[in-house]
């Protein structure tokens, strides 16, 4: 068993290295050819990579050979077209990271293929980035995925689309779902599915960080990769980080039925939503009415939204009357549903929402 600590970074020179055990059991010559490396060069990374899981040693001295170790790593940089000229996202994912979990149970790969494939996407349809950088980690329990690109930014181009005055509310109109830059094409579920989907899901780009979870439980950095290197090269771009644990015991099919109707097809599908409200916050409290108008804004396009009040440690008589007097008397056919209230949060909704049910209110 391997260490977490024991992680070193790891690269493309590494990569073609793994994937040529796969292939041949002439290790040292060919990864030599394919990566440019010498043979000393190779066999100190061959080394490493024995001596940390990703490989594993046969036989001793100068006749020893090499198989697959207990640890997987795929990391590949190239041009967008090139990604989109074979196979797409799906081709991607065919030729380098579903052979890396064949051994998986069916459930974790389903969950990995979805949000591996709907990041993929994204860049090919929506970064406008020159290239893209994908890879894969098996170590520890755990698989591990990034995609970067170069791009304008995932943030900077929903902002401009939605003439936002702050990129940080932009990571607010991301996490309801249903927003897309290109509506003829998608419909906006990407990014709302595949953090469902995962333990962990981030997204880095132009500083900010999108990432649901709160404190101990957001995603850590990936020391085993160096992942803003495309994004810093090009000064902008996006980077998304992921991370799902090999014996998860969550099915795709149980994601799809807390946020869609078996029932109905489309968009209409789509009928719950959670809006972490704290993103509204920027840098100040939860005071203006403006703020709630943000929080709301595109709620009439499902049927049921919870509102997530973590992170939130005060809310004013304006936001309150916003949301749940304006907002909830002219849109009726929308349930508002908020969870995790601090006792002094949940008071203010009762001094200035009075008509709001504790049982609505669905406090935490």
């Amino acid at each position: 068993m391997y260490d977490i600590a024991t992680i070193q970074m790891l690269d493309e020179k590494d990569a073609i290295i793994l994937a040529t055990v796969r292939e041949t059991p002439t290790l040292a010559s060919t990864a030599a050819e394919r990566s440019g490396l010498s043979r000393v060069a190779v066999s100190r990374r061959i080394k490493k990579l024995a001596d940390t899981g990703y490989l594993e040693r046969h036989g001793s001295g100068t006749r020893q050979t090499y198989s697959s170790g207990i640890n997987h790593f795929w990391l590949l940089q190239t041009d967008v077209a090139t990604v989109a000229q074979s196979g797409g996202e799906f081709g991607a994912w065919e030729r380098h990271v579903a052979p890396l979990l064949r051994e998986l149970p069916g459930n974790m790969v389903n969950l990995a293929n979805i949000a591996f494939t709907e990041m993929i996407n994204n860049v090919l349809d929506h970064s406008q980035a020159s290239h893209v950088m994908m890879a894969a980690h098996v170590f520890g329990g755990q698989l591990q995925m990034l995609v970067a690109d170069d791009g304008v930014g995932i943030f900077r181009r929903i902002a401009q689309a939605l003439e936002l005055f702050d990129d940080r509310l932009a990571m607010l109109e991301l996490a309801k779902g249903k927003f897309t830059t290109a509506p003829d094409a998608h419909s906006g579920m990407g990014v709302f599915v595949s953090s469902r989907m995962l333990d962990g899901f981030a997204i880095d780009s132009k500083g900010l960080t999108f990432d649901l979870r709160l404190g101990a439980q957001k995603l850590a950095a990936f020391n085993w990769v160096d992942a803003t290197a495309l994004s810093r090269a090009a000064g902008q771009g996006t980077v998304v980080r992921m991370d799902l644990a090999l014996n998860t015991t969550r099915t795709a099919q149980a994601v799809y039925k807390t946020y869609f109707s078996p029932d109905t097809v489309g968009g209409d599908a789509f009928h719950t939503t959670e809006v972490p409200v704290r993103l509204a916050q920027l840098s100040s409290q939860l005071t203006s009415r403006s703020q709630g108008k943000w929080v709301v804004e595109r709620a009439t396009q499902f049927k049921t939204v919870v509102l997530d009040f973590a992170g939130v440690s005060l809310v004013g008589q304006g936001f309150v009357d916003e949301v749940f007097r304006v907002f909830a008397t002219a849109h009726p056919e929308v349930q508002l549903k908020p969870v995790n209230l601090l006792p002094d949060v949940a008071q203010a909704l009762q001094m200035f929402a009075p008509h709001v049910s504790l049982t609505t209110r669905g406090q935490t």
